[in-house]
């Protein structure tokens, strides 16, 4: 099960990461440019793996404030492409579905591999001693 999340995970991440590429190299002064290209990727790269990287760390509201940076650049490479139409419009219901995927599902690997990790407790044979002073004998 955990090996089919992180699968999610990285398809989700595959996506993400060619949209956030697209809209930063869009927005470039230098478009087209090998070293632009890499630039725009690595920029995409450090910010959709921020989702995953702060949730499993914990940091929720941090995790949860890339994610939601994420969706505002799904709904810019949707701008870009369509413009405002009835398209773009269902675009506002799609754009938070990758972002949401990562973030959920990273806080699954989370809860799965602490399933993974703690084993049953160890079953422990506990003596009984008296309680009291000992009896002496007669």
């Amino acid at each position: 099960m955990v090996k089919l999340v992180r699968f999610v995970i990285i398809l989700s991440l595959i996506t993400q990461v060619s949209h956030a590429a697209w809209v930063f190299g869009n927005i470039s002064q230098t478009k087209g440019q090998t070293l632009d290209q890499i630039m725009n990727y690595c920029f995409a790269i450090s910010l959709e793996l921020s989702i995953f990287i702060f949730t499993i760390q914990g940091k929720i509201k941090i995790a949860t404030f890339f994610a939601i940076i994420s969706t505002l650049i799904n709904l810019l490479y949707y701008w870009f492409k369509v413009g405002f139409s009835l398209e773009f419009c269902s675009m506002l219901v799609i754009s938070p579905i990758i972002p949401t995927t990562i973030y959920f599902y990273s806080d699954l690997v989370i809860h799965l591999d602490n399933i993974k990790v703690n084993k049953p407790p160890v079953k422990i044979n506990v003596v009984k001693k008296p309680v009291g002073r000992p009896k002496k004998n007669k």
